[in-house]
């Protein structure tokens, strides 16, 4: 496979976990508020946290001085000039889909297409005005239909692999960074024993873990929660889960590649398994959450690099290298990053072409 369509297919797959991870966080948060009760609520200390998950406070406070829900769920889901919006991602996804269109299915192409045509009509924007809650079920809606497609459609190639590659570590980015919200909360249930803790219990529905946890457990333990959302294989919005579900592409995608040895992102994605595999959750309070969730960003992110490296910029140096062309360094991301800009290359030459 060419590294370009290697890199578009990751960072489509990545973008619409990342838009579908921020509907839910948007939709968890808005639950929270109502389970709090709406009149005499300070909005910031619900709507903060969700900034710090998402990275953007200083972009936030750059366009507004106070933190506003209405505010925070525009520039998080619609706003254009934000590039981590919701609206962007699935702006950059059926983009990324775009430069592969003879790779992907024609299903693949129309659900991706469609999401973006709704987030992008006046329908879209009237609806997130009035109904926002209908609106992120429906971005929900349209990245399910995307994996579900994907896995009907896709054969159990190299397409597929790095399509869970790019899925999977971007939904380990967004649970770590869930669970670092929730570092700086008592670990200690409230004294009342029917009494619900609300932001862990907002955590568990904003992965859609809320069945699924109770399933195993009667009460709503923070330290079993973390647990949970953090080693649990069995579950697979878990951390753990998504990274044996990169480990098991990885070794896929290093075999079909003819990479002999232990290839630099199979290494790291090997160990950090095998880290969460052995890791107990006194282990990790006894670190410290959010020393322990920092920790394990810098190792998804070393993950994301040594992948870049291998199938992206190796690939592409080797071939310069091969023609004997002058070789530069490549920066991550840098195929998807210009897709725009191939737009309007493409549509220069057909008007050229018009005018000959």
């Amino acid at each position: 496979m060419l590294s370009r369509v290697a890199d578009s297919i990751y960072w489509m797959a990545r973008y619409v976990e990342r838009a579908e991870n921020l509907s839910r966080l948007l939709l968890s948060t808005q639950d929270l508020l109502l389970d709090a009760g709406a009149e005499g609520v300070d909005e910031a200390q619900f709507w903060q946290p969700l900034l710090a998950t998402t990275g953007d406070e200083e972009a936030y406070s750059k366009l507004h001085k106070k933190i506003k829900g209405k505010d925070v769920t525009e520039f998080l889901a619609v706003r254009s000039d934000n590039p981590n919006s919701m609206l962007n991602s699935i702006r950059a996804a059926r983009e990324n889909a775009r430069t592969v269109r003879d790779q992907i299915s024609d299903e693949i192409w129309e659900s991706l297409n469609s999401l973006r045509l709704f987030v992008e009509s006046a329908e879209g924007k009237a609806m997130h005005r009035t109904q926002s809650a209908a609106f992120y079920e429906r971005v929900l809606r349209g990245s399910y239909q995307f994996q579900g497609i994907a896995d009907s459609t896709t054969p159990r190639g190299e397409i597929w692999h790095f399509l869970r590659l790019g899925t999977c570590l971007e939904r380990a980015d967004k649970m770590s960074r869930l669970l670092d919200t929730c570092s700086g909360l008592s670990l200690e249930l409230p004294p009342h024993a029917q009494a619900r803790p609300l932001r862990w219990a907002a955590l568990l529905r904003s992965c859609s873990a809320w069945h699924a946890f109770q399933a195993h457990h009667r009460r709503l333990d923070p330290s079993k929660i973390i647990a949970y959302l953090l080693l649990d294989e069995t579950f697979p919005r878990s951390i753990a889960c998504c990274v044996a579900e990169a480990e098991t592409a990885l070794k896929s995608l290093c075999a079909d590649a003819g990479l002999k040895g232990m290839p630099l992102p199979l290494r790291h994605v090997g160990r950090l398994r095998a880290d969460l595999a052995y890791t107990t959750v006194e282990e990790v309070l006894a670190t410290g959450l959010h020393e322990y969730i920092d920790d394990l960003q810098l190792r998804l992110n070393q993950i994301g690099e040594a992948i870049f490296q291998t199938f992206v910029q190796h690939a592409e140096l080797s071939q310069l290298s091969d023609d004997d062309a002058p070789v530069e360094n490549i920066a991550p991301g840098a195929y998807h990053a210009h897709a725009d800009e191939d737009l309007q290359v493409q549509q220069q030459q057909q008007q050229q072409q018009q005018q000959q």
